[in-house]
Parts: structure tokens; sequence; C-alpha cells
């Protein structure tokens, strides 16, 4: 991994001191931050990517998913009257 040596102002130095968790790396706490910032900017995280099928799409999924049920139900039903003849 490559390293470089940046320059901060005190006060800046302080922030992320304040921001430290336990022994936690200053690269790490920057890293958090930015994280924390690129979600509250474009309102997305780790949930938002569930919602990556278009509205066809997800119709047709829970479409094919309504068959399905409805043909294990049936076969469940004949196997039921099958077996209680």
């Amino acid at each position: 991994m490559k390293y470089q040596t940046i320059k901060i102002s005190d006060h800046t130095y302080n922030i992320l001191n304040r921001r430290r968790h336990g022994n936690e790396e200053f690269d790490d706490i920057i890293m958090r931050m930015e994280s924390q910032l690129s979600r509250k900017k474009t309102g997305h995280n780790m949930m938002s990517f569930a919602g990556i099928l278009s509205k066809d799409s997800a119709e047709g999924i829970r479409l094919k998913i309504k068959e399905q049920r409805a043909n294990t139900n049936r076969e469940f039903l004949e196997q039921v009257k099958q077996r209680s003849i």
C-alpha cells in the first residue's frame, strides 16, 4: 500500500482525533466519514440496492411467485384428495 504525507491544521487534527474509535487510524476515520457523507448526500445505503429492479421486472417476478404458489397449493390439494380416498 502506498502512503502519502498530508498537512492538516491543528483544528482539523482535533476534529479527526475526537472522532476516533479506540485505536482507529486516521485513515480509517477518514474512510468512515467519507462513507457517512456519501450516504447523506445521495440518500442511499446498502438497502437501496434492493430497488435495482424496474417496476416491470418486479411485477413479473411477483406474478411468477403468485403463479408458483397457486400451482403448489393445487398440487398439495390433489395429493390430499388422493390419500384420503
